[in-house]
């Protein structure tokens, strides 16, 4: 049942990612900060970078940055451990695409950030989530 609702919030994301991604599990809840190449000549192809940093140890946020040297339409996709698409956006057509996403509601395991042009996969990332719980015990004698 949880997978269902998770296919249905996907399938909301992608008819209408910026208005419903407040909703789902895996988010972006950032404006998007974009360079364009305002300049005629196209720019050189250079190698592509995806960085994916977590922005505070203690949150489940993280801070992702693509550099598209190529200035090609590209799609943001993030994966469970089973290749189970999360989440799916096209990023705008610019230089460097810098996002945050929320990832609080997942559960341990391990997940992909990966971006493709069409069936091309150009970079990946991936992360593991996995709670670590400790017991405190406190003893007092009277």
């Amino acid at each position: 049942m949880k997978r269902i609702s998770f296919l249905l919030a996907a399938i909301l994301v992608n008819v209408s990612f910026s208005k419903a991604q407040e909703a789902t599990y895996a988010y972006n809840d950032t404006n998007v900060s974009m360079v364009v190449n305002n300049d005629e000549t196209p720019a050189p192809v250079t190698t592509f970078k995806l960085k994916v940093a977590q922005l505070d140890p203690e949150a489940l946020v993280f801070k992702i940055t693509v550099e598209n040297p190529g200035i090609e339409k590209v799609t943001l996709s993030i994966k469970d451990a089973n290749n189970y698409v999360l989440h799916q956006e096209s990023l705008p057509v610019t230089m460097l695409y810098v996002a945050k996403f929320n990832m609080q509601e997942l559960q341990d395991g391990t997940y992909t950030f990966e971006i493709r042009r069409g069936r091309n996969r150009l970079a990946e990332k991936t992360v593991n989530i996995k709670t670590e719980t400790s017991i405190n015990r406190t003893v007092s004698v009277q």
